[in-house]
């Protein structure tokens, strides 16, 4: 049988990571369930402490039948917060290197996922050679559909896509609707460009052992990690899967929104991460990155009048 590990990445969030942790401890096709508190400054790590009294309780049923036993579950902290990358990169390398998985799947603690869903789009990456990554639908609590997919767009499209208005009008030219994108092997999932970060499963067979070491790049805080990990699968002549019919729940950003209080200021983390990404994966000179960071400039400070930045200074 397969081995499916699930890293979930804490940052000031216990009580949502406890959570969902609680949640897939029943699950029946995962063998780990891999915590990383991402040296959280609350008392997170604190709190957390109950799994490691949990994984001592399931370490005595080793008698138990397969059908009664859930994923062993296991605990670590990163050194310093390096953001989301860094965070869940850290997971891949302890993953890697203690408990030889087979598929790894990246989870956001604010997401709801069910086995089903889990093994589904496992048997779409099973049944697509070059496909490396994979996810579902993305839904929110209320059941309404989310975005679930991006187009890997050159710099000047991208661009257009951070200013509000600019998205809207050039919507057509921005993401390619899902009736249009290439079919994947099983018929059922669609080839896309990069998947959100909430919830995906990566094969591992995918990966040297060097290659799985660096597939989030730690020099981005927050944001564009998806994009990247895109760029680097196109680069090794591997794909992303969008599977259908199935599923996940995203509660948007809980995580996010309890460290970053205003719309500003993740826009300008937003902002550093494009800026990143267009220098070292477009491979933008300094007269485009300047022209970027003009452009860039005027979104943030068109978010900060929307969003009534101006009465808060």
């Amino acid at each position: 049988m397969d081995k499916i590990c699930c890293i979930i990445l804490n940052y000031n969030d216990a009580h949502t990571t406890l959570a969902l942790a609680g949640e897939l401890s029943g699950s029946r096709c995962l063998s780990d369930i891999l915590v990383v508190d991402n040296h959280s400054s609350d008392d997170s790590w604190e709190q957390l402490a109950v799994l490691k009294a949990d994984r001592t309780s399931r370490g005595k049923q080793q008698d138990a039948g397969p059908e009664e036993k859930g994923p062993a579950v296991h605990l670590i902290r990163t050194g310093h917060n390096g953001g989301y990358g860094a965070g869940n990169q850290a997971g891949i390398d302890y993953a890697m290197e203690h408990l030889s998985p087979d598929y790894i799947v990246i989870a956001n603690p604010d997401i709801h996922v069910s086995d089903a869903c889990i093994l589904r789009v496992k048997e779409a990456l099973v049944q697509q050679k070059n496909a490396a990554a994979a996810s579902a639908l993305v839904r929110s609590p209320e059941g309404k559909r989310l975005f679930s997919y991006w187009d890997l767009l050159p710099m000047w499209k991208d661009l257009l896509d951070t200013e509000p208005f600019c998205r809207r009008i050039f919507k057509p030219w921005l993401i390619t609707p899902v009736g249009r994108l290439p079919r994947g092997a099983d018929g059922r999932s669609r080839v896309v460009g990069a998947l959100p970060g909430s919830f995906f499963m990566l094969k591992m067979c995918c990966f040297s052992r060097r290659e799985a070491g660096s597939l989030f790049d730690k020099n981005i805080f927050l944001y564009y990690e998806e994009k990247v990990l895109g760029r680097k699968l196109q680069s090794m002549g591997l794909v992303e899967l969008l599977v259908g019919d199935v599923s996940y729940v995203h509660a948007h950003s809980v995580s996010v929104d309890k460290s970053l209080r205003t719309m500003a200021a993740k826009q300008k983390i937003l902002h550093r991460s494009k800026l990143y990404y267009y220098k070292n994966y477009l491979g933008a000179g300094p007269v485009r990155l300047a022209a970027a960071r003009l452009f860039l400039g005027l979104v943030l400070g068109e978010v900060w009048i929307l969003t009534g930045g101006w009465r808060k200074g």
